[in-house]
């Protein structure tokens, strides 16, 4: 007697499981990779918003005066489909992608550097994407963010993978 083991459903990254079970949804995401070589660097969730472009922590509430007018906006909720299909970046002032120290990053992190350049993971490839600066750095649209992890908008392409 054979005893084979049921093979488990691979988990699918943002996708979304009905509570029946029966059908995953995938739900395009939106990522940048070097230009060069393709690799993918960073999700949605990487980067880091500033400015105008930065998503309120929470939804702005209609409030109503006495006269029963809206004196505020109401953030109006996307399909999750076209919310992960928007451009990350939306603001064409914007020098680059802030992003988060990632973990491909450690190779010239820790070096203990407070600055330097953010080289391409692929060991073939090893393309400058950009630069970075603990202290914090200056995008093109006047804001600053810290800590600064900028990879180059010229040096990626912005993705949608299914």
């Amino acid at each position: 007697m054979s005893t084979a083991s049921v093979p488990q459903q691979p988990v699918i990254l943002g996708a979304d499981v009905s509570s029946e079970g029966a059908q995953a949804q995938r739900i395009p995401l939106r990522r940048i990779r070097c230009r060069m070589c393709r690799q993918q660097l960073a999700g949605r969730e990487q980067i880091l918003q500033h400015g105008r472009d930065a998503v309120p922590l929470e939804p702005l509430n209609e409030s109503v005066s006495e006269e029963g007018e809206g004196e505020g906006a109401a953030r109006v909720a996307l399909d999750p489909v076209e919310e992960a299909t928007k451009p990350i970046l939306t603001n064409p002032a914007c020098s680059g992608y802030f992003v988060e120290p990632l973990k491909w990053m450690d190779h010239f992190l820790q070096n203990g550097e407070t600055s330097g350049k953010i080289i391409c993971p692929n060991q073939r490839c090893k393309a400058k994407l950009g630069n970075f600066d603990w202290v914090g750095m200056e995008c093109g649209c006047q804001e600053w963010v810290i800590p600064g992890f900028c990879i180059t908008r010229s040096k990626v392409d912005e993705v949608t993978i299914s």
